[in-house]
């Protein structure tokens, strides 16, 4: 009887890890599929998603607005140039990320703590502003 309950026990615990790692195989097709589609995996919400610039584990989901993503998706089987400069500070200044005026380029992991510290080239978010004043 010890023999059989034992066995049976195995069977159970054998058959929940293979469930556990067919749901867990799962989540990386979705990741796979989403950014092979073009969007961003939201790895805090464990979604895909299409109104986000990026996402990373300072900031999270850097967000569009909802013109901001038809224009990205209007865009996204062209040459690399087709956002221009204003959109992409302007995305910028939406999620208080500084601005490179040279590159084009959002500062995605941006803190409080690196106001004022990346350079001239960088126009600075409103916080940095707040932060020299206090």
């Amino acid at each position: 009887m010890r023999v059989i309950n034992l066995k049976f026990t195995l069977f159970i615990v054998a058959f929940l890890a293979i469930i556990l790692s067919f749901l867990q195989l799962n989540i990386f097709l979705q990741q796979d599929t989403c950014l092979d589609g073009g969007n961003v995996w939201d790895y805090d919400e464990n979604r895909c998603r299409e109104d986000c610039l990026n996402w990373n584990k300072v900031n999270g989901c850097i967000k569009l607005n909802a013109q901001q993503v038809r224009l990205f998706n209007k865009c996204r089987n062209q040459l690399s140039n087709c956002i221009s400069k204003k959109i992409l500070e302007e995305i910028c200044r939406q999620n208080n990320l500084p601005f490179n005026k040279q590159t084009g380029e959002c500062y995605a992991e941006f803190t409080k703590n690196n106001c004022y510290k990346l350079g001239e080239d960088w126009i600075y978010p409103k916080i940095c502003e707040e932060t020299a004043q206090n």
